[in-house]
């Protein structure tokens, strides 16, 4: 089943545009009576019928709505600093999305190598990876954010803070609650520094460890993502 994205729906119709619509009639050859499947990135699954194919869009109607397609439990929010080598932080969000993230907020600390970040290409991958793993609700990206905002921000359920500091711990499996709210910060690779770690405690972050062994900032930031998914099996 192919699936494409529309942010433009009025009524009994769907207008699939640009890449979407070009994908549809160009590349697939789609065309006037072929059903599709339209997702709208806020967690409905539409079926629709082409009814008119222009040059730079696709009109369809909509025979059917399946709510909250692709959808889980949980609400897990990864704030995640970003990889010097950008290929490997983008790994990471494809690979979240496709895991199961609803929120992603790439953060700037002491440490970090990369301290500016372009949205564009992070944005097209979220949204190729949510329509590749059969999801119809758009994981929230957001830009490059300080620290310090971070964990001075009121973050709904737990939040957590992921260290490499010879510190008492929580393993993350045992912090997960099911159906619930995690916000989880992994830091860059030279990890948090010690002030940071100090001031997500005092701000009320649990520190957790991902295991024994030592993981590179976007393996730590998967192997979050799919303990949350597990432990809400």
């Amino acid at each position: 089943m192919n699936i494409f994205y529309s942010n433009t729906i009025d009524g009994q119709f769907v207008t699939l545009e640009g890449d979407e619509a070009k994908h549809c009639t160009k590349v697939l050859r789609k065309t006037v009576g072929d059903e599709i499947h339209v997702i709208d990135g806020f967690g409905a699954l539409y079926v629709a019928r082409i009814d008119f194919v222009g040059k730079n869009d696709c009109v369809c109607s909509i025979l059917s709505r399946t709510e909250n397609f692709g959808s889980h439990p949980y609400y897990v929010r990864m704030c995640v600093a970003p990889t010097k080598n950008i290929d490997r932080f983008e790994f990471f969000v494809e690979k979240a999305v496709e895991i199961g993230v609803d929120e992603i907020i790439p953060v700037c600390s002491e440490n970090s190598e990369r301290k500016v970040l372009k949205l564009d290409r992070l944005e097209r991958i979220v949204l190729s990876a949510m329509k590749q793993s059969y999801k119809a609700t758009m994981p929230k990206l957001c830009e490059l954010t300080d620290i310090q905002t971070i964990i001075a921000a009121n973050y709904s359920g737990k939040k957590c803070i992921a260290h490499c500091e010879p510190q008492e711990k929580s393993l993350l499996r045992d912090e997960v609650e099911k159906g619930g709210e995690i916000t989880i910060l992994i830091g860059p690779e030279g990890d948090f520094s010690i002030e940071e770690i100090a001031q997500a405690k005092q701000a009320g972050w649990i520190p957790i460890s991902l295991g024994d062994s030592r993981l590179r900032t976007e393996t730590a930031a998967l192997a979050a993502v799919h303990t949350v998914e597990v432990m809400n099996q």
